[in-house]
């Protein structure tokens, strides 16, 4: 599975990525609690479906389809490591709609559940401020 994602613009093995497949993947962030069919987002940039899927999966190395939930799968997991956001809110933000799939789903991306992140972050902070306790900075 792709783990490092293509940020628009970017280069991708060497060549420039398309600039009608950056837009596209702009618009996937964009609409990430929602599903954009693949027809969408190819008329959106004057293409095809199917060269749009062509130049989308050359420039990527995924179709369009993994790439959205790649997104999502990435996302989900920033949002558990970085705010208060319960898992099922988590999973509305991205754009999942049946629990037990984003679960499964989660899991095999990531390796661990999603409440196991969020576990595994807060673990970390607290073992952090335990090595590094605050100093009293008063004069005296």
């Amino acid at each position: 599975m792709v783990r490092q994602l293509a940020v628009a613009g970017a280069l991708i093995l060497g060549s420039p990525m398309d600039p009608r497949v950056a837009h596209a993947i702009a618009r996937m962030e964009a609409a990430i609690d929602r599903d954009v069919p693949v027809a969408e987002l190819a008329a959106a940039v004057n293409l095809s479906p199917s060269r749009f899927a062509y130049l989308f999966r050359r420039d990527t190395g995924v179709p369009p389809g993994r790439y959205l939930h790649t997104l999502r799968m990435e996302r989900a997991r920033l949002l558990l490591e970085r705010t208060f956001l319960s898992v099922k809110e988590v999973m509305a933000y991205v754009g999942v709609n049946d629990p037990s799939h984003f679960s499964r789903d989660f899991r095999r991306y990531h390796g661990v559940p999603p409440t196991g992140v969020r576990d595994r972050r807060w673990a970390a902070d607290r073992s952090a401020g335990e090595r590094n306790p605050p100093t009293d900075t008063r004069n005296r």
